[in-house]
């Protein structure tokens, strides 16, 4: 599920390769993995005022927007950070069928789509268990809502984290208007549209396989990461901030 306002036209390619890097070089971009309070806050923060500016939920008293699935060990946010400020966020679901690993065979797109990712999760033969990562939860701060290049840095850490979790698919619940972006990302329609949970609107769900991985990293390079960069998300995963792009 995912907060896209007005990207969908100007994501290309050819934009990408050129004008989003010129543009995202000396941003004041900073990364953070929420595992301390206040980086979940900022993280349910940021979506709660997502949420409210489109009408898609009710007003909270504590202004924060979590659920369940945000205490479950397979469930991992990063939040964006423009100057210091929370700006972004984007929470990962993985879905690991190894027998015995608990807390790792639920996702919310397994609930609300249970024999489409089921089947999905079969049609994956590689010797182990299927392992896919939802993104759920793609949001920005309504100030920055028509800023189109966080999105391309939210992906740039999916991307980072599908490599650090080795999934074989990545899946999405997309809004129909919010249908042709993904499929510039080579995502395909699997089904829907069916309410998401805890929001006001429908989803379609989406999937983009293992094989669509490196098309979406060499034709969007804002997404994509060199060696040298991904070395530099490792603290990511202690809870260091890390600036998304090397020349800051």
């Amino acid at each position: 599920m995912s907060s896209l306002q007005l990207v969908t036209p100007v994501v290309t390619p050819s934009r990408a390769r050129g004008g989003a890097r010129q543009r995202l070089g000396h941003t004041g971009l900073t990364a953070r993995l929420a595992l301390d309070e206040q980086t979940r806050n900022d993280s349910y923060s940021v979506r709660y005022l997502s949420y409210l500016s489109g009408g898609f939920i009710d007003p909270l008293p504590e202004a924060l927007f979590s659920d369940a699935d945000d205490a479950k060990p397979n469930a991992q946010c990063v939040v964006i950070y423009k100057h210091g400020r929370p700006v972004a966020s984007v929470r990962m679901c993985v879905l690991d069928l190894t027998p015995g690993l608990i807390g790792w065979d639920e996702i919310p797109a397994s609930r609300i789509f249970p024999e489409d990712v089921s089947a999905l999760a079969a049609s994956i033969s590689h010797g182990r268990p299927a392992r896919m990562m939802e993104i759920n939860r793609l949001v920005r701060h309504p100030d920055y809502a028509t800023d189109f290049e966080l999105v391309f840095v939210l992906f740039r850490f999916v991307s980072y984290m599908l490599h650090v979790k080795s999934a074989d698919m990545m899946l999405n619940c997309v809004r129909k208007n919010h249908s042709p972006f993904y499929r510039r990302m080579h995502f395909e329609y699997v089904a829907g549209p069916r309410r998401y949970a805890g929001v006001k609107f429908e989803t379609n769900l989406m999937a983009c396989p293992e094989a669509n991985f490196d098309r979406i990293r060499e034709e969007i390079p804002v997404v994509g990461a060199d060696p040298r960069t991904l070395e530099t998300y490792t603290s990511l995963l202690a809870g260091d901030a890390v600036n998304v792009f090397l020349s800051e």
